[in-house]
């Protein structure tokens, strides 16, 4: 109760400094366009079936807009296909074009229902506010002990204009998952009850902040937030309170020249068999500026990391157009971070154990280059380097019981290559796929536990009968994955190859129907020793906009 209130008060007492005023406002010709790949597992017993992505909150949803100028030589509008890590083939579906509300509703054969609804209201130039929910389970108990899920999403967000160019934002999502310690190598329901098996794993967030709504009358940009996060863990009991603040600052100097500084401070109080904090904080100061074909990007950064791995790392980005938009040459070097708090690693596996040593923060130094483009209809980006990571975390089943994962960290080298295509042959069909490729070298692990080095994708898109129809099938495929069974013997799982279809049918603008095959090879991928996917499944449903 003392950190919660110590939150609210921090809230109260930050949120105020930062409301300042700003001018009027006129529109700048610079294009912007931002592109960030975020490469992150889903771990759940859905993942044959698909990414537990959180759908993309109604397109009215301008809360969080980014104003950062991405100078570029190729046109704002290139469309590269998605390049993310994922355990499966099919996307999925993003919330179709909408008015004020939507639902769609669908149904599996391994009874499996799924449900999506919002609302959105808006006033113009006063305010705007919109309600989210999600619901899905799927239950393959009768084929596999224990094997079932539950996902419960519910996401409130909103704006209001505070005056001309100012604006307040702010969202409160809350998601409530129930897992189940289905482990499928060691007769888990001889040896527990389904009530000593399942996990509810529940997390609220809180986010607001203030910042201009269109670039300023000086080209001046900012954005303030601060935010705080709660998650809990039944089963091995696990609490987490983070508390997170941010702000960027932007200026544009005639229009080819941008200096931007970008903070972030991140604190999180973790309490399950131990009590840990780690504290985080980002300064990235930048400079970017065109000359002619060339593009050069530098700057700096600085964090600080309370587990002794702070690093000031210099950032730099430089691309040179060959042939305009066709060919473009890039290199760069580059730092991040990922902290391993059980509310980013639970969100890749829920079966995590409860007591780790310690709270930790990964540390990437990336040394890149590649070439990217677009002619005709082909869209492309290759790229490749040395990612240089300090305490990167790994998984391994708990010795004590298997059904548990712990967290483990080595010292790596990782050679990688990654690229993307897609082929727009025309407005009714597309192509594509894309393909990463790592190269492991470990300071203290014998293996990378549970880590892919080969993941790729191809799909394929079309539009028939006046787009009314719309076909899809992607086919995803990933490399084995090494892993300690329960004899502490080294294993590897089977090589994934996960194929899904789908249709949608629109009857009119406002109502249509939707049909998805999923899994159709009926791969039984283990991304976890013990919890294999599900299998193949079927879906049909409705969607209607109102």
């Amino acid at each position: 109760m003392q950190t919660n209130i110590k939150y609210i008060n921090i809230l109260f007492f930050v949120l105020p400094t930062i409301l300042f005023s700003q001018k009027d406002t006129t529109k700048t010709d610079l294009k912007i366009n931002q592109v960030e790949v975020v490469k992150a597992f889903e771990v759940t017993l859905e993942e044959s079936r698909k990414t537990d992505v959180k759908p993309v909150i109604p397109e009215q949803k301008p809360y969080s807009p980014s104003y950062k100028y991405d100078i570029s030589i190729v046109p704002a509008n290139l469309k590269y296909p998605d390049p993310q890590i994922k355990p499966l083939a099919m996307n999925p579906d993003a919330p179709f074009k909408i008015e004020k509300g939507y639902l769609q509703a669908g149904y599996g054969i391994r009874k499996n229902p799924e449900l999506m609804a919002g609302y959105h209201t808006s006033k113009k130039e006063t305010y705007d506010a919109g309600i989210h929910l999600q619901y899905e389970s799927l239950d393959n108990n009768n084929t596999l002990p224990y094997q079932q899920y539950r996902n419960t999403i519910a996401d409130i967000y909103g704006n209001y204009m505070l005056k001309e160019n100012m604006k307040l934002y702010g969202n409160v999502n809350t998601a409530f998952r129930k897992r189940y310690l289905f482990h499928d190598d060691i007769g888990v329901d001889t040896l527990y009850s389904k009530d000593q098996s399942a996990r509810n794993i529940n997390r609220y967030e809180i986010v607001a902040g203030i910042a201009n709504a269109e670039p300023t009358k000086y080209h001046f940009n900012y954005d303030f937030r601060i935010g705080v996060d709660n998650l809990s863990m039944t089963n091995t009991s696990v609490r987490e309170n983070g508390m997170n603040a941010g702000v960027k600052l932007e200026k544009l100097f005639k229009k080819n020249s941008v200096i931007s500084i970008e903070g972030d401070f991140n604190y999180t109080a973790f309490n399950g068999k131990k009590e840990l904090s780690i504290t985080t904080a980002v300064l990235k100061p930048t400079f970017k500026t065109k000359y002619k074909n060339l593009i050069l990007q530098a700057g700096v950064n600085a964090l600080y990391s309370s587990d002794d791995n702070s690093a000031v790392f210099p950032e730099i980005y430089l691309s040179y157009g060959l042939a305009g938009p066709v060919l473009q040459i890039y290199a760069g070097v580059g730092q991040d971070q990922y902290t391993n708090h059980f509310r980013n690693v639970s969100l890749r596996n829920p079966f995590l154990a409860n007591d780790p040593d310690s709270l930790i923060n990964t540390v990437f130094r990336k040394y890149y280059a590649g070439i990217k483009g677009q002619y005709s209809f082909i869209t492309y980006q290759f790229s490749g380097g040395l990612k240089d990571a300090e305490d990167m975390m790994f998984m391994i089943n708990k010795k004590s019981d298997v059904r548990y994962f712990d967290m483990l960290y080595s010292d790596a080298n990782i050679i990688f290559l990654s690229g993307n295509i897609e082929f727009e042959v025309s407005d009714y069909l597309s192509l594509g796929g894309w393909i990463n490729q790592n190269i492991f070298k470990l300071s203290t692990l014998p293996e990378a536990w549970h880590t892919p080095n080969l993941e790729g994708n191809v799909f394929g898109r079309s539009k028939l009968l006046g787009e009314k129809l719309e076909l899809t099938a992607d086919l995803y495929f990933g490399s084995q994955l090494p892993y300690l069974n329960k004899n502490n013997t080294t294993s590897k799982s089977n090589a994934l190859l996960d194929l899904n279809v789908g249709a949608k049918y629109y009857l009119t603008e406002k109502v249509g129907f939707f049909i998805r095959g999923i899994n159709l090879l009926h791969n039984k991928f283990e991304r976890w020793y013990g919890y294999p996917a599900v299998g193949i499944n079927g879906m049909a449903g409705l969607k209607v906009v109102f």
